[in-house]
């Protein structure tokens, strides 16, 4: 399944007077420094959109018709327990004035902090996984908040949290050769809210379709499946054109990472990436 990776059909310009903003702007040597990142986080997702599929009188999900609008939802699950609470961590460095969310802000202190929740909301005006239809510039690509809220708590006594803003760009080709299959998605964004304020973000993240099955287990069992009860919709990810437009129909799917690589085609997976800029 290869949902087009030309979603983002342009992208605006801002001509700032001459010297505004000169104060803020950094030297032409500015570094870029890597402050934080997750790994191998595990999430089940939903795609929904405001369009009725007239054969079964639901919502389409991702599918192979125009025009069509799309809400992709997700969250974050144990990635070895069902129904369990321990969804991963995410790593930030201690040295980097990395802020918290608290109020007033304080440090974010180093190390690994673990993730009691995490999930993004995403939407896109239009649209689809036809790859054949390259004709179609008035497509967008999903775009949305990815949240994040940790275990430890802030001076505030509520656990420390971030909101990014983010857009995806469209599926990886890391063999460099856009006639194989990748079924991992990279995104990008910034921070907007809460712990690493105005930190840039940049990830990468499986996209594998999925129908529930309660005889699939995870991970491996009689029946390895993409998490406990769902396993792989081969037929949707294979490819979602179809000779009779709508029938291909992504309504779930995971996002994440196992060992740092997707579950479906193994294709590598770096994770998500906090940075900032150095004046």
């Amino acid at each position: 399944m290869s949902i087009k990776t030309k979603l983002i059909a342009g992208v605006g310009s801002l001509t700032l007077a001459a010297g505004a903003l000169a104060f803020v702007a950094p030297a032409a040597n500015a570094a870029v420094t890597t402050v934080g990142g997750c790994g191998d986080l595990l999430a089940l997702g939903t795609a929904k959109s405001t369009s009725i599929n007239p054969s079964t009188g639901k919502a389409y999900g991702i599918t192979d018709l125009d025009n069509l609008d799309g809400a992709l939802s997700t969250k974050g699950v144990d990635p070895t327990t069902l129904k369990g609470t321990t969804l991963g961590s995410c790593i930030f460095s201690s040295g980097q004035g990395v802020p918290d969310s608290g109020k007033p802000v304080g440090l974010f202190a180093g190390g690994a902090h673990s993730l009691t929740k995490w999930g993004t909301k995403l939407f896109s005006r239009e649209f689809d996984c036809d790859t054949t239809d390259t004709g179609d510039n008035t497509e967008w690509s999903p775009s949305g908040a990815l949240s994040m809220t940790f275990a430890d708590l802030n001076n505030t006594g509520k656990g420390n949290a971030l909101t990014a803003q983010v857009t995806v760009d469209g599926f990886t080709d890391p063999d460099s050769n856009p006639a194989t299959p990748s079924d991992v998605v990279k995104f990008h964004g910034i921070v907007s809210k809460g712990v690493a304020l105005g930190a840039d973000v940049n990830g990468q993240t499986e996209f594998d379709p999925t129908i529930k099955d309660k005889t699939a287990t995870y991970p491996g069992g009689a029946n390895p499946g993409a998490y406990f009860g769902y396993a792989f919709d081969i037929g949707a990810a294979v490819g979602c054109t179809t000779a009779t437009k709508g029938d291909a129909n992504i309504l779930l799917f995971n996002n994440g990472s196992v060992g740092g690589q997707s579950q479906l085609l193994g294709i590598p997976v770096s994770g998500i990436t906090f940075t900032k800029g150095t004046a």
